[in-house]
């Protein structure tokens, strides 16, 4: 138990230092079409998921590099646990953004920045309470849906369809 907790104190830190940086690196780079795709390009919704995505998808590639480098194995359910963690910690920040909103009329940033770090330990809760269960999707299913996602953050950061969760409510 010890064990997991430093591994989600390290986890939790490491996705939100990264995914806090992430927000940042678009305008650090001067509008540098390829940090946009794995960076928040302007202010909707849709743009501030990659600061989750992206970190967790990184620490998974980390630490399946990690236990192959010290032949150690990963939980026997560890990626589709983990991809039922980024999508959970995903919807929770779309569904808590909106949430707030509707109840309070207004938007408030610190409520934005706690709700993104509420997002990150709702996702990793979940990849937890999942790691050691047998779950509905295998693998494949999991690394499909991860390479969706990502091909869907690369897209729609250049072709946002015309829905609410991509418009940028900074633009003019």
């Amino acid at each position: 138990m010890a064990t997991t907790n430093k591994l989600n104190f390290f986890r939790f830190f490491f996705i939100s230092i990264l995914g806090v940086l992430l927000h940042f690196t678009y305008e650090w780079s001067n509008d540098n079409p390829a940090v946009g795709l794995f960076s928040a390009v302007n202010e909707s919704t849709w743009e501030h998921l990659k600061l989750i995505f992206f970190p967790m998808l990184l620490l998974t590639m980390m630490e399946f590099l990690w236990a192959h480098i010290k032949d150690k194995p990963l939980p026997e359910h560890y990626l589709p646990a983990r991809t039922v963690g980024i999508l959970s910690g995903m919807a929770f920040i779309v569904v808590g953004f909106y949430t707030l909103n509707g109840v309070l009329g207004r938007n408030y940033e610190f409520l934005n920045i706690a709700l993104y770090f509420a997002g990150v330990v709702y996702a990793l809760r979940a990849e937890n309470r999942l790691e050691s269960r047998q779950m509905c999707i295998n693998d494949y299913v999991s690394t499909t849906i991860l390479a969706i996602l990502a091909v869907a953050f690369f897209a729609f950061t250049n072709y946002p369809p015309e829905l609410g969760v991509f418009a940028d409510p900074t633009a003019d």
